[in-house]
């Protein structure tokens, strides 16, 4: 079994420019934990994830540098609400690992548990084709198991 089968094609995507207040709110509309992110060849520039978002926060916030003196990793609420204004391009991850649609789900399978990945892009001539994700994963064990 390749990839291609059990990839989701109807992707949501967005652009370098696109605001996280948007792109939040798709991932709370479609249920997605993430969003490539595309120019506008459909080519991979990076991805934005819930975890992307929230971990983000503006650093020049007034209110939250005291939270900070006693847990540098400290995230304030508003800080994540300020996020908002931002753009894809200044939270997104660069380094994305992708995969191709003809790779075999078992190496998809154990690239993501080593890497803890919980969605990769799908790549098809260095074009987005699809989004595989953990549920995704889990799907075509379940079927796999089922025809045993």
């Amino acid at each position: 079994m390749k990839v291609g089968d059990i990839m989701t094609r109807d992707v949501v995507t967005a652009g370098p420019d696109t605001g996280v207040e948007a792109i939040a709110r798709m991932m709370l509309e479609r249920h997605i934990g993430a969003v490539p992110i595309v120019d506008s060849e459909r080519r991979l520039v990076g991805i934005l994830s819930d975890h992307d978002i929230l971990r983000h926060p503006p650093k020049d916030s007034p209110r939250a540098w005291w939270l900070r003196l006693f847990d540098e990793r400290a995230v304030c609420l508003e800080e994540i609400a300020t996020a908002k204004h931002r753009v894809a391009r200044d939270v997104m991850a660069r380094r994305v690992t992708t995969v191709s649609d003809d790779t075999p789900v078992g190496i998809l399978g154990s690239l993501m548990r080593r890497r803890k990945l919980k969605h990769v892009p799908v790549l098809h001539k260095g074009k987005l084709v699809g989004m595989v994700s953990r549920a995704d994963l889990l799907h075509a064990l379940m079927k796999s198991c089922e025809t045993v």
